[in-house]
């Protein structure tokens, strides 16, 4: 348990709900411009709730969703704010890396590996944030032995999850997921795995090295 992910629950939507209170419990969807030819860049989870995702065109997203608000993104926003989350991080562990503006992997020392001491660490970590950046900026994390399942372990109980996976736990803790829910596979990848007959997470987690090298193509398959 030696990686800690930190992924932001609908990052631009959330900064704009903090700055714009009557945005606040209602589906927002961030649009590079404001014109129906454009599309979401991220959309709010009562947004999502409609179907509304990111790469939702507008005028889909008003069709799927009448209530919606579209609202012009603000990069400089959410920069700043990405700042002070970082900041907020740090006051509870180093962030040792930023994968991008909504994402953060920090190394778990030695001392915060039980089970009850990471529980304790998150809910420090979420409780920073709420108290020092806004209480409707929100996170989930995800611990695991490497970066890779600490970031599908953050993606499994959104919005503002924790998902803690231990080697006791795998890989029988990735059974129940979708392989597109695995990170790093896509369109064109999962084909490639149907056309070896694999169908599911399990048969993936079986499938032998040589196997999955043939399917990626090299070493990382391996």
């Amino acid at each position: 348990l030696c990686s800690l992910l930190i992924d932001m629950d609908s990052y631009f939507a959330s900064v704009e709900q903090h700055l714009q209170p009557a945005l606040r419990g209602q589906p927002v969807g961030i649009a590079p411009v404001l014109t129906d030819h454009s599309c979401c860049i991220a959309a709010s989870y009562e947004a999502k709730a409609f179907g509304v995702k990111t790469g939702t065109g507008i005028a889909e997203a008003r069709r799927m969703c009448p209530t919606i608000s579209i609202v012009e993104a603000r990069p400089a926003a959410y920069v700043d704010y990405h700042h002070r989350v970082v900041a907020a991080v740090e006051s509870c562990l180093h962030v040792d890396e930023v994968l991008s503006i909504d994402e953060m992997v920090c190394w778990v020392p030695l001392n915060f590996r039980s089970r009850p001491a990471l529980l304790d660490l998150c809910a420090r970590i979420k409780a920073a944030i709420t108290k020092d950046v806004s209480p409707y900026i929100r996170c989930s994390i995800g611990v695991s032995t490497n970066g890779w399942l600490a970031k599908v372990a953050s993606k499994v109980n959104k919005p503002n999850g924790l998902t803690i996976w231990s080697s006791a736990d795998l890989p029988e803790a990735l059974h129940p997921l979708e392989l597109d829910d695995l990170h790093g596979i896509g369109r064109s990848l999962l084909l490639r795995l149907h056309a070896k007959g694999i169908h599911n997470t399990p048969e993936l987690c079986r499938a032998s090295r040589q196997t999955l090298k043939q399917v990626w193509g090299g070493i990382e398959g391996e």
